[in-house]
C-alpha cells in the first residue's frame, strides 16, 4: 500500500499543471479552450457574429465587459432585449456617452440592428456589460452568452477572453 501512494504522490508531483488544467476545466463548465472559439459565428441566415470577445478581469474586479460586430442579413429590424451568462450575476447593454464632458455609460434596455446593417459592440460605445462575475476571466478563456431577441428566440455567442492590456 505504502509503495502505491508513494508512486502515485510521484507521479502526480511530475505533473501538477496537468492536474491543475484538468480542475480547472471541470470547474467551471462555461469556460472552454480558445480551440472551440471562432471569430465568425453564423447564428442563422439572418445573423452573423464577428470577432466576439470580453475582457479578462483584473484581481479582485466583478465586472467586465463584451464586445462584438452584430451583423443583421434580413430584411427586417432585429431587435436585442436582453443578454445572460452563467459567469456573471446579471449581463446587460449598455451605451457609453459624453456628459458634462466626460464620459458617462448607461443600461439599454433594447438593442436594434437595422435591416441589411450591423452594429458594432465597442468599448467607447455599446458593449454588454458584465456584473457580479463569479470566477475571474483570464486570457483564451472562451465564455458562452445568450443573446434575447424581442421575438422570444434566443442564440448563444462564444466570446474570447483577450489578455489585460499593459501600459
Amino acid at each position: 500500500m505504502k509503495k502505491s501512494s508513494l508512486y502515485l504522490a510521484l507521479l502526480l508531483s511530475c505533473f501538477p499543471s496537468a492536474v491543475f488544467a484538468t480542475e480547472i476545466a471541470h470547474a467551471d463548465h462555461q469556460s472552454s479552450t480558445q480551440h472551440d472559439y471562432t471569430n465568425i459565428q453564423q447564428i442563422n441566415a439572418a445573423l452573423t457574429i464577428e470577432n466576439a470577445t470580453a475582457k479578462a478581469t483584473i484581481p479582485g474586479a466583478k465586472v467586465s465587459s463584451g464586445y462584438m460586430k452584430i451583423i443583421n442579413n434580413s430584411d427586417k429590424a432585429i431587435t436585442l432585449t436582453g443578454a445572460a451568462t452563467t459567469i456573471a450575476k446579471h449581463t446587460e447593454f449598455h451605451r457609453m456617452f459624453m456628459r458634462d464632458s466626460q464620459m458617462a455609460m448607461r443600461k439599454v434596455d433594447a438593442l436594434e440592428i437595422p435591416a441589411k446593417d450591423s452594429v458594432t459592440l465597442a468599448s467607447n460605445g455599446y458593449h454588454l456589460m458584465f456584473m457580479g462575475v463569479k470566477n475571474a476571466l483570464k486570457a483564451d478563456q472562451v465564455i458562452t452568452v445568450r443573446m434575447q431577441q424581442a421575438n422570444g428566440e434566443q442564440f448563444d455567442v462564444q466570446l474570447l477572453v483577450m489578455p489585460l492590456k499593459k501600459y
